[in-house]
């Protein structure tokens, strides 16, 4: 389902409500289909297509589960919050901080795992500079 690199049909719909139960429950009561209705009233090929569509779509709560976002939003959603991060850093003295997003910020990026202090690691990797 949902992509070439997924299974489609009902297998594809089987993985999503073992994986996000919860989010294709809400996506299929947007769409008036009821579980039960999937195969006999509703045909799940019909299901597959109505679903493939939601998880392209960044205000479904099935794509911002699958994407690991805190909440779904609308492209247009997405345009405002570029505007106004772009108006408050072009009228800004500072460098303001951006509007909050559903998703994780792609430029805090950790690369390991340590329980150290950000002193003791900067010893550690000072002492294994060479």
């Amino acid at each position: 389902m949902v992509g070439a690199r997924r299974p489609g049909g009902i297998e594809g719909l089987r993985q999503l409500a073992e994986s996000y139960p919860d989010e294709l429950l809400w996506e299929l009561h947007k769409l008036g289909i009821r579980v039960e209705d999937i195969g006999e009233a509703v045909d799940h090929v019909q299901v597959d297509r109505l679903l493939r569509v939601a998880t392209r779509n960044p205000s479904s709560v099935l794509y911002a589960a699958r994407a690991g976002w805190d909440y779904p939003v609308s492209r247009e959603w997405m345009a405002v919050a570029d505007f106004i991060d772009a108006f408050y850093s072009a009228n800004s003295k500072r460098k303001p901080k951006p509007y909050p997003r559903p998703w994780k910020d792609n430029n805090t990026s950790r690369l390991g795992k340590t329980s150290l202090s950000p002193a003791e690691a900067r010893e550690v990797l000072r002492k294994n500079r060479g």
